[in-house]
């Protein structure tokens, strides 16, 4: 009888096995590969291999929970949990005599399965994810078990990935001593960064086409003068576009201008060298005015470095620096007054609504001055000549007429000045609306790298928010909550800061653009106008 239970059970194994094959090879196709064995008491072991390609990455992290929560909210199974439920049907009702046995062995001996069907297997799956792809929680330094809530288990998030939480929870170790310190200071009621000891400006100019490799590759150098040393330095647009992305890296909480977009097609062109030279000064002198950049170490290297050994040397040591992003803030001192959390909340969402209306006003604004420009290069330009043509056929007319000319002579005239004036249109366009258009590109993508600086702001009141939680609970000793609230206190200082020199600098910018834009059209528009004058005066008795 026993024997006859016992094939009876062997054959619907199998049965299952061969019905939902094709269920178990379409779940392996990813690349986290799951395999099934079974012993001879019916039960089914799983036992998992990662592939390279899905090893730690978000793939394997919601893998086991994907497969059982599709299902739960479609309410409609899918072919994977139609062999899952076959078979845990069949463990869920083994005898005591299987259970005296002991469960299989597999690759999560430690964790307790529910006699329940599925919820005991999706937790048991969602505690074998949360271990592969996690880690272990981390313990804090008071060794409470409670206290490992701290950390967030998404270590794929920004605010995990860029040090950030590492920092609040003050589990950074730094091997080496920061080579740039920054103070935060509270001047007339006013949040802001320490002025630098000295202003300085840098200009870029002289770009010029160079080669290597025996002139197998060439490009075009820009060089870039500081007026601090007078060093003079040669630098490609990937030395800037290597010199951004450690900028960005280093300093979270601190928009970096957008550098020119990069383009292949035509990058010898006199107008696009000349327009990358003009949004490269523009970047340059954001730098230089920042309190902060403008000390950085990277920066530094950046305009006074010209031996070649020495540059790739600082360039290795900038990348291998250990205060970026979370960490940076070990190198900002801020008041020892705390900061009152309820008005620097209200104060970042004013900033955040200024903001976000600026920019749609920006964008519209760029708009109008893209097409004024087009105009002014293309139809203004084409009018104005098609009026010097006509003028020029009319002269030609009164050369029949050998009485008029005096009149002959002052419609040539007014020709070739017509002309001429069609001609300054086009290089108005190309200058003074065209220099408009560059400060407003490089002011939209300060304005668009905002939302990620606040997000960042919002993430460590929300860690600060869970922690106290945690403290009230007893999960977390008054020490460590005290250590990370002073923390979180230096982020809001140096963001505080932050968003009054954005404010400062959105009001010098603006008054030094606007104002020289429209110095510059009226010396325009004035030129034109004694051009017309003089003329009229040509028709005159």
């Amino acid at each position: 009888m026993l024997f006859a239970r016992g094939r009876s059970s062997s054959s619907i194994d199998s049965e299952a096995i061969r019905s939902h094959s094709v269920c178990y090879i379409d779940a392996t196709k990813d690349g986290d590969k799951l395999s099934a064995s079974f012993v001879a008491n019916g039960n089914r072991r799983r036992s998992r291999s990662q592939s390279r390609a899905t090893s730690g990455s978000r793939t394997d992290l919601s893998t086991d929970d994907e497969n059982g929560s599709s299902a739960a909210i479609s309410g409609r199974p899918s072919p994977s949990s139609c062999a899952e439920n076959a078979i845990l049907t069949k463990e869920g009702t083994k005898t005591d005599e299987q259970a005296k046995d002991g469960p299989p062995s597999s690759r999560n001996n430690g964790s307790k399965e529910t006699p329940g069907g599925n919820a005991g297997v999706v937790s048991q799956q969602r505690q074998v994810s949360r271990s592969r792809s996690a880690g272990p929680d981390t313990i804090s330094n008071s060794g409470k078990p409670g206290a490992s809530r701290m950390k967030t288990i998404n270590r794929f998030s920004n605010f995990v990935k860029s040090g950030m939480e590492s920092y609040i929870l003050t589990q950074s170790k730094m091997s080496s001593e920061p080579g740039e310190r920054h103070e935060v200071i509270v001047k007339n009621g006013r949040i802001m960064w320490a002025p630098p000891s000295h202003k300085y400006t840098c200009l870029v100019d002289k770009p010029k086409k160079e080669s290597k490799l025996k002139g197998l590759k060439s490009f075009i150098a820009y060089s870039v003068t500081s007026s601090l040393t007078n060093i003079q330095v040669s630098r490609r647009y990937k030395h800037f576009d290597w010199l951004h992305e450690q900028l960005s890296n280093k300093y979270l909480l601190i928009p970096i201008p957008p550098l020119p977009e990069k383009q292949v097609s035509g990058r010898y062109e006199e107008d696009l060298i000349e327009h990358r030279k003009c949004i490269l000064q523009l970047w340059v002198d954001k730098i230089c005015r920042h309190p902060v950049l403008s000390q950085s170490e990277v920066w530094q290297h950046f305009i006074t470095t010209t031996d070649e050994k020495k540059w790739k040397n600082g360039k290795r040591t900038a990348e291998k620096d250990e205060y970026v992003g979370g960490n940076f803030f070990n190198c900002v001192s801020v008041p020892t007054q705390p900061v009152d959390s309820a008005s620097a909340d209200k104060q970042v969402e004013s900033f955040v609504k200024s903001v976000r209306s600026l920019d749609d006003s920006i964008k519209n604004l760029y708009v109008c001055i893209t097409e004024t420009q087009k105009r002014l290069v293309g139809p203004y330009k084409a009018n104005w000549q098609k009026m010097a043509a006509a003028l020029d056929s009319l002269g030609q007319s009164f050369q029949l007429d050998h009485s008029s000319a005096p009149v002959k002579s002052a419609i040539a005239q007014s020709a070739n000045v017509l002309h001429k004036i069609g001609a300054q249109h086009e290089e108005h366009g190309k200058t003074t609306t065209e220099q408009l258009m560059d400060f407003i590109y490089t002011y939209k993508g300060v304005l668009s790298g905002i939302p990620d600086v606040v997000n960042i702001h919002k993430s460590a009141f929300a860690k600060l928010s869970h922690n106290d939680r945690l403290m009230m609970e007893g999960k977390l000793s008054p020490q460590e909550a005290e250590a990370i609230h002073r923390r979180v206190e230096v982020i809001t200082y140096a963001m505080l800061a932050e968003i009054n020199h954005i404010s400062q600098e959105a009001n010098d910018d603006f008054r030094l653009s606007l104002g020289t834009y429209f110095a510059k059209e009226a010396d325009f528009y004035t030129n034109i106008g004694q051009q017309l004058g003089k003329l009229a005066d040509q028709f005159k008795k």
